[in-house]
């Protein structure tokens, strides 16, 4: 009796074991199942945070593209219109030179129309002058208001018994406290001019010694040089000569010696038919 309760002891033992086992086995299989699975949820949680990174900086990275290439693309476009500005910067200064050309120019044109209006003018009332004295006014007026000229004289060539000629004064505008007397033909600076038919013209800056010419026009009428005029000083406005004066002084030498002639011949037979008539004899 006793070996039998032993063993059903052990058999109820030996179940209860197998149970326990099992059930320990169960336990402990599923816990590590169940910390397994919690690792593995950690590991893709983890792995879903990477990856939203990974998302996260791939989006930036393709703004950071498309941003370069937005950056590029307007960096070229800046370029393209900087060198735009450069060739319209150029184009301007180029229009503005032009401009500027075309206003001095203009200018000159302007003044050369000017100058040709006076020597017109100039020409024109010399060639009318009838008698000495209207020629000498007009020989004023050409110039003090064309050329600036403050003083002068005009001396004319007389030739004596001796063959040796002399320059005399026979008119003079403004000419009070200056020793305006006769010259020899070959006498410094003003026969010497006579004798070569040459302007002579001063500096207007230098200092001169009282009496001196400033400049000196020959009156050459045909080949014959008849005379001088002799200017001592310029308005006070005037500081220097410009090409006009020179063009005007070209335009005495001759045309105001034509006149000077034309009027003291005239003056001479008296009157015009007289004068006319010696046509007829030629």
């Amino acid at each position: 009796m006793v070996e039998k309760a032993d063993a059903t002891s052990w058999e109820a033992y030996a179940s209860r074991s197998l149970t326990v086992q099992r059930e320990e086995f169960l336990e402990t299989f599923f816990k590590r199942g169940a910390e397994f699975t919690n690792e593995l949820l950690g590991e893709v949680h983890e792995l879903q945070g990477q990856l939203r990174t990974l998302r996260d900086d791939n989006a930036a990275l393709r703004l950071q593209l498309a941003s370069d290439d937005a950056i590029r693309d307007l960096l070229v476009k800046i370029e393209a219109l900087e060198k735009e500005k450069r060739s319209l910067a150029t184009h301007i200064e180029s229009a503005k030179q032009e401009s500027f050309d075309y206003n001095s120019r203009y200018h000159e044109v302007e003044l050369e129309l000017d100058a040709m209006a006076n020597l017109y003018v100039a020409s024109y009332q010399l060639h009318i002058a009838l008698t000495p004295s209207e020629v000498f006014s007009i020989m004023e007026q050409i110039l003090m208001q064309f050329i600036g000229v403050g003083r002068f004289a005009v001396l004319l060539r007389r030739n004596t018994t001796g063959g040796e000629s002399v320059l005399e004064p026979v008119h003079m505008f403004h000419c009070d406290g200056l020793a305006v007397r006769a010259v020899k033909g070959s006498e410094g600076i003003i026969g010497e001019s006579v004798s070569t038919a040459v302007y002579y013209l001063g500096d207007p800056t230098e200092r001169r010694e009282a009496g001196a010419p400033l400049a000196c026009i020959p009156l050459v009428f045909g080949q014959t040089v008849i005379g001088v005029v002799v200017v001592y000083e310029f308005l006070e406005q005037k500081t220097g000569f410009v090409n006009m004066d020179i063009e005007l002084f070209r335009l005495l030498g001759s045309h105001a010696a034509a006149a000077i002639a034309g009027a003291g011949l005239l003056a001479k037979v008296g009157d015009v038919f007289v004068g006319l008539d010696e046509y007829r004899r030629v």
